[in-house]
């Protein structure tokens, strides 16, 4: 099984209540509605962000674009790679003429060069899903207990899922070690207080403020908009593991987390899960031990035991995965083979799990039922991964993103602001400027977004001696060219230049500087054999 197959099962699985409640509640029985309407919902419409306008790209203002190039907003063919694997891929108009010549992305408009290009209604919706590690339930000589309060309850699990109106879906796991700024604390210099960003859901008393906090935190700091809130507490994940019969694993050796005899802090959390060699049923409570453990053990030949791997939150989101790899393909033929299973599903959903009051369980059920009916999983759900490094300071030990994958974190985001990994967007575009006021320029085109800058020496094959405006591009350049010239007025010309890339133009500013443009018109770029060298 894929690893993108068993995370994709892991979102249907999150979303299952609002899905199972849009099929069940077609010919819904009173006790399924009774059992929907145990389902907590917490008021966070006002906390909550609506969803942002369909942003313009390059390949939305070119003309006569070849069908390589169609729009094809919030739908890219990414899955997680890497900025390095992504990244080869008219006349003036015054501002009196734009009443009668508005049009949008959506396809259908005007195609003419000079026209205003507006951005779109959103395409997606995102979901903040929260997995918690409550003790509530739990014995209270349970191990799982060390170190937690019924009140305790970090977001173990952090995920954004976008929700696509064409039927697709992205999904992005949030690290819990993640350091950030926790919205609604200072500290004593008045900015807020760094922390891992999962202890924003453990500030609160109430789900609903914590959730308001978790999603405060999550949109400044990642600069994402979330629109609906789903949390579900392990004990859910505990009882749908024993609904099923248990999960079978294979260890190569013999595994536990226990405490030491000769532990530094006998607080600090153990899961007390112990297992010998071979192939083992887990129950709920032993599955929930494993997926817990922060300091696993492996006995080796001569019986001794030693670390097994690193004992960090990394390691252990890696074995979360390898057990909803396997959970994935035992759980969900058992669910879906049995309507009892469904009705106990429903049961489980009811006691543990909350949803923000901006989702009707009823009718959103119906909408994402029949939505996502023909969904294929390994074709049109995105996994994508933020890249983050250790840190040390300023929260001991946490995570950070990683400055030297910073483009890539980037265009991760991107994807759930609304913009497909391959999209020509002004922040992918570099624009190299010469001439005349050439430091004016650059500041007006970095305001709007653009990697630009004033170029020292002359560019080779540049002449300063040009009285007007001129884009130079690659040929595979004409995306990115075409964008910065919807910004310029009057149209620049359009020259051809073989050493640079599909996302580095120059802008060679004449006499008299273009009108720098914050909205998009229509341009025509040429091909690459119409272009002059």
């Amino acid at each position: 099984m894929s690893h993108r197959s068993w995370r994709t099962r892991l979102i249907l699985i999150s979303l299952a209540v609002l899905t199972l409640a849009g099929a069940a509640a077609t010919g819904a029985s009173a006790f399924v509605l009774l059992q929907l309407g145990r389902i907590e919902r917490h008021e966070l419409a006002d906390v909550l962000t609506s969803a942002p306008q369909q942003p313009v790209t390059a390949a939305d203002v070119l003309i006569e674009q070849p069908a390589t190039m169609a729009a094809n907003p919030d739908s890219s063919a990414g899955s997680g790679m890497s900025s390095d694997e992504a990244g080869a891929v008219g006349d003036d108009v015054s501002a009196g003429d734009e009443s009668d010549a508005v049009s949008d992305s959506s396809g259908i408009a005007d195609r003419s060069a000079g026209q205003p290009v507006l951005p779109g209604g959103p395409t997606g919706e995102n979901y903040l899903l929260v997995g918690t590690d409550s003790p509530v339930g739990l014995a209270a000589d349970d191990p799982l207990r060390a170190g937690h309060s019924d009140y305790n309850r970090l977001a173990d699990v952090i995920m954004v899922i976008r929700l696509r109106d064409d039927g697709t879906a992205a999904m992005m796991s949030i690290p819990r070690d993640l350091a950030a700024e926790i919205a609604g604390t200072s500290d004593i210099a008045g900015t807020g207080v760094m922390a891992k960003i999962n202890s924003a859901y453990n500030r609160d008393r109430t789900t609903a403020a914590r959730a308001a906090r978790l999603i405060d935190t999550v949109e400044e700091n990642l600069d994402i908009t979330l629109q609906h809130f789903v949390e579900a507490d392990f004990q859910a994940f505990l009882r749908l593991v024993d609904s099923v019969g248990g999960v079978e694993m294979t260890f190569d050796r013999p595994l536990r987390d226990q405490p030491k005899e000769n532990a530094t802090d006998p607080t600090e959390s153990r899961s007390g899960f112990v297992t010998g060699a071979g192939t083992h049923l887990l129950d709920g409570r032993k599955a929930l031990a494993y997926v817990r453990s922060r300091h696993l053990e492996e006995q080796l030949p001569d019986g001794t035991w030693q670390r097994h791997g690193a004992w960090n939150d990394l390691a252990r989101t890696d074995r979360q995965r390898e057990f909803m790899r396997v959970a994935a393909a035992q759980v969900a033929p058992a669910l879906l083979a049995n309507p009892i299973n469904l009705l106990a599903v429903l049961d489980i959903a009811a006691d543990h799990l909350s949803t923000s009051d901006t989702l009707s369980i009823v009718n959103d059920g119906r909408r994402l039922a029949d939505k996502f009916a023909g969904l294929d999983v390994d074709a049109d759900v995105e996994d994508y991964e933020l890249r983050v490094v250790d840190v040390h300071d300023p929260v001991r030990w946490s995570l950070g993103l990683d400055p030297q994958r910073a483009e890539h974190n980037q265009r991760v985001l991107d994807v759930f602001r609304g913009i497909g990994w391959d999209d020509i967007v002004e922040s992918r575009v570099r624009v190299q400027v010469t001439g005349t006021a050439r430091h004016q320029v650059a500041a007006e085109l970095s305001e709007l977004g653009f990697d630009a800058q004033a170029a020292g020496p002359m560019p080779e094959g540049i002449s300063d001696g040009l009285a007007g405006t001129v884009v130079y591009l690659a040929p595979q350049g004409r995306l990115a060219a075409g964008l910065l010239a919807s910004h310029l007025l009057p149209v620049p010309d359009f020259a051809g230049h073989a050493e640079l890339d599909a996302t580095t133009v120059i802008l060679h500013v004449g006499d008299e500087p273009p009108r720098i443009d914050p909205g998009h018109r229509r341009v025509d770029v040429p091909s690459a054999d119409q272009l002059a060298p």
